[in-house]
């Protein structure tokens, strides 16, 4: 994901995906690797995310839900250095939802965020759970909703628990114009 745009207005909005839909896990690009969450990771993922300008604290997170959070963090390192986080956590009705996508500026458009999402959405196959997977996405990050997109994430257009059918597609309409731009 890119910087969040603070020009672009605010709104949040759903995506989904079903289970079954990415079939093979995408490897990271050479000299990438995947690591364990760990207690000493929590400030360098606070600080990715504060440097994209994602509206996220991880330590509220780590408070509510530290084994959702850890089990379900996905981490990537470059060189031992920390370029990339995806996430599921939970929501107040106990849901797993796909809660961010971030990666450092440098080591965008190589991959990453594809690899660490379609990793994330096969850990969700391998789940209990009759449910779709839901992304929570804003408009403010149009990469990350066109990344959704191209893998095959769709808007949710009914109604949420917070909004109407119909403010859930007016959103959606004034988001899609702004992806048009």
């Amino acid at each position: 994901m890119s910087k969040v745009n603070l020009a672009i207005p605010s709104i949040d909005a759903e995506m989904i995906i079903p289970k079954k839909t990415i079939l093979k896990e995408m490897n990271l690009p050479e000299g990438y690797q995947y690591v364990s969450f760990t207690n000493q990771h929590q400030d360098k993922v606070q600080k990715l995310l504060d440097e994209l300008n994602v509206n996220f604290n991880i330590d509220q997170i780590m408070q509510a839900q530290r084994t959702i959070f850890k089990e379900h963090c996905v981490l990537v390192e470059y060189q031992h250095e920390l370029v990339a986080c995806a996430s599921l956590c939970q929501d107040e009705d106990a849901c797993l939802y796909l809660a961010f996508v971030a990666v450092r500026e440098a080591h965008q458009y190589k991959g990453i965020g594809r690899a660490m999402v379609s990793r994330i959405c096969k850990q969700f196959d391998r789940m209990k759970t009759r449910y779709p997977l839901c992304a929570k996405v804003n408009a403010q990050a149009l990469e990350e909703i066109k990344l959704l997109n191209r893998m095959e994430f769709t808007p949710f257009l009914g109604k949420t628990k917070n909004k109407s059918e119909q403010e859930v597609e007016q959103d959606w309409n004034v988001i899609t114009e702004l992806l048009r731009k």
